[in-house]
C-alpha cells in the first residue's frame, strides 16, 4: 500500500542542504535590493567587542551609562564593560546617575563619576564615546546626542547599542500573548529602527556610519531551560536573519 508521506519543509536549514542554499541566494539578493534601496543591512555579530576593541585600543573612551542597574551583579557576570575598555584604552572613564553603585564601582578603583547623560560636559573630548542600552532609557534623546556631540572629538565616534523594535523575541511574544505590549523593561521610553535612528541623529549632527546587529550579551548569568531554548531558537533564526536580532548597534560620526 502506498502511503503519501509530506516533504520536509525546505525553509528550516537542518533539513536539507538545498534549502541552506537556496536561503543563502535569497539573503544575498536581500542584501543587494537593500544596498541600492540605501538601507541598513549588516551582519551579526558574535560580540560587542568585534567592533569596538579596535576602534578604542589606545584612544580616549566615555562609557556612558556605565553601570547599567547594578554595578556588582554586572561584574560578577561579566558585563560590566568598562572594565575592559579601560584594560584597552589610553584613559577610559565611565559615568552613571545611580550615586550608589558610582560610589561601589570607585571604591572598587574604576574611573566613574556621577553624570547625567542628558547635560554632561566633560573637561576633555573624547575619541569614542560608548552608549550601551542607554538612548531607549532617556528623557530626551536630543538631548543626550547634544551632549555626546560636545564630548566627542571632530573626527570621533559615537558606538550605540539599542534592543531592537522588531527582534524576533519582540514579534513572537507579541503574537503569543496577543498584545501590543512585549514583555520589556519598565524604564524603556521608546524603541528604534535603523531608521528612524537614522532620522533623529541626523538631527542632532551625525550620520550613521555602520550598523551592526547581535544578542544580548548575558555573560555568565545562569537561564532556566525554557530560557534557553527560547535563546537558542532566536539565535539560531537571527543568524539567518540577521534584522531580527535582539539588539543592534550603531555607529555614528559627526557631521559638523
Amino acid at each position: 500500500m502506498w502511503i503519501h508521506q509530506k516533504k520536509p519543509l525546505m525553509f528550516w536549514p537542518r533539513v536539507n542542504g538545498v534549502a541552506v542554499d537556496s536561503l543563502k541566494r535569497i539573503l544575498i539578493l536581500r542584501k543587494g535590493q537593500s544596498e541600492e534601496k540605501g538601507e541598513f543591512y549588516v551582519k551579526k555579530l558574535r560580540h560587542l567587542f568585534e567592533i569596538t576593541d579596535p576602534m578604542m585600543r589606545d584612544r580616549t573612551v566615555l562609557d556612558i551609562g556605565s553601570i547599567g542597574h547594578h554595578f556588582e551583579e554586572r561584574r560578577r557576570e561579566g558585563t560590566f564593560y568598562l572594565e575592559h575598555f579601560s584594560d584597552l584604552a589610553a584613559y577610559a572613564k565611565g559615568i552613571d546617575i545611580l550615586t550608589d553603585a558610582v560610589s561601589k564601582a570607585q571604591a572598587a578603583g574604576f574611573n566613574v563619576e556621577v553624570g547625567n547623560a542628558e547635560t554632561f560636559t566633560d573637561d576633555r573630548q573624547y575619541d569614542v564615546i560608548f552608549a550601551g542600552e542607554l538612548i531607549e532609557h532617556v528623557n530626551n534623546a536630543g538631548n543626550f546626542l547634544d551632549s555626546s556631540h560636545r564630548n566627542l572629538k571632530t573626527e570621533g565616534v559615537l558606538i550605540l547599542t539599542t534592543p531592537n523594535a522588531f527582534s524576533i523575541a519582540h514579534i513572537s511574544k507579541s503574537i503569543l500573548s496577543l498584545t501590543n505590549e512585549p514583555p520589556v523593561n519598565n524604564e524603556h521610553t521608546c524603541y528604534y529602527t535603523p531608521q528612524t535612528l537614522r532620522q533623529l541623529v541626523e538631527r542632532r549632527g551625525f550620520k550613521i556610519d555602520k550598523i551592526f546587529y547581535q544578542d544580548y550579551d548575558y555573560g555568565n548569568r545562569k537561564h532556566s531551560p525554557q530560557k534557553k531554548l527560547a535563546l537558542k531558537f532566536n539565535a539560531t533564526l537571527s543568524s539567518l536573519f540577521p534584522q531580527f536580532s535582539q539588539s543592534f548597534i550603531a555607529v555614528l560620526k559627526k557631521t559638523h
